[in-house]
């Protein structure tokens, strides 16, 4: 049958620990960048270019070249096409800081994966200093995971963002609050595609002081403003008739979820909008695999409680803080926005 797992395929996901070690290695140790400037290299010119011995290059590169990640015709390598547009530096789209991420925060939690399951609680959390209950309250006693955590989210919304601004629903919004909108980077994206959008970002204190300098920096502190506060305790700002939760629903229990947009509900005015933009997951539960491997980091790690909801669950939540009529908005790259009215 064509569902089936092969063999080859079995292997991949066995041994997907090595997987992943291998394409991180060609991005630190700079293999791609490399090829990206020389196509055409020997293994040998390779493993000079990186400080490499002969033996190690020729396992790494053929890791490499067994992944897919790069290919090789004769004795001479280039890097595969996505690769090129998605592993290296010097490419706009790349998304190593991405990779970071995965490296430094979700590689090594999941070894609590199961134990996670058995407790439905995020053991993973135990990596990482601190007395809090999620990942983000214990970024401030660990710095450099702190960097790598923020680098790489800013990374996935300068990605996803670039598809949501293309949407026309904000050119129907005065006064747009980014819940959780962290360094601006929604914001600033958004502000620049809407000349007539207004935006509050509404985060921690020191998000907002990070937002602040993003905004001054863009020469948009007349349009985008920030609300310092906890968005599930704190008043939301005046004024508004839009609310995005960017992100931030796989973070929560369906019923935090559902008590985080009643509270945005309340805050709106008949005819309001609120847009929850996520990355969705597939009605039928059967993927798609971004998602889908996706969902083990929020209970391992982040909360202990979230996952990745599908598009129908995201409707239910909606539904249930009073929002009454929703419009699914399909986006790239698994994404999507789900717009509900007051």
């Amino acid at each position: 049958m064509k569902n089936e797992v092969d063999f080859n395929e079995l292997v991949l996901i066995s041994c997907g620990h090595t997987a992943f070690q291998l394409l991180w290695a060609g991005v630190q140790l700079e293999v791609f960048d490399t090829l990206s400037k020389t196509p055409g290299l020997t293994r040998d010119e390779i493993a000079e270019k990186i400080g490499l011995e002969s033996q190690p290059a020729r396992i790494l590169m053929t890791g490499l070249a067994a992944l897919r990640l790069v290919q090789k015709d004769g004795d001479r390598f280039r890097n595969a096409p996505i690769v090129e547009k998605l592993l290296t530096r010097k490419s706009p789209d790349n998304m190593i800081d991405v990779l970071g991420w995965q490296a430094h925060i979700v590689y090594p939690t999941e070894v609590d994966f199961i134990e996670s399951l058995k407790q439905f609680k995020n053991v993973g959390l135990r990596h990482f200093k601190g007395d809090a209950d999620n990942i983000y309250h214990r970024l401030p006693d660990n710095p450099f995971i702190a960097k790598v955590f923020h680098d790489a989210m800013s990374s996935l919304s300068r990605s996803a963002n670039a598809d949501l601004a293309k949407l026309q629903i904000f050119d129907e919004i005065s006064h747009l609050v980014d819940a959780g909108g962290g360094d601006g980077t929604n914001a600033i994206t958004l502000a620049q595609a809407h000349p007539n959008l207004r935006v509050t970002i509404f985060d921690g204190e020191v998000a907002c002081d990070k937002a602040r300098e993003k905004i001054a920096g863009a020469g948009l502190s007349a349009r985008i403003d920030t609300h310092p506060g906890d968005f599930f305790i704190d008043p939301f700002p005046k004024g508004i008739d839009a609310v995005l939760f960017g992100h931030m629903m796989p973070i929560w229990s369906p019923e935090r979820d559902t008590a985080l947009l009643r509270r945005a509900y309340e805050a709106l005015p008949v005819g309001g909008k609120v847009l929850v933009f996520n990355m969705m997951g597939d009605d039928d539960e059967v993927g798609p695999m971004s998602a889908a491997l996706g969902s083990p980091y929020f209970l391992t790690t982040a909360t202990g409680e979230g996952m990745m909801y599908t598009w129908r669950e995201h409707e239910s939540f909606l539904a249930s803080a009073g929002f009454q009529q929703t419009e699914r908005l399909v986006l790239p790259k698994d994404h999507g926005v789900l717009a509900g009215i007051k």
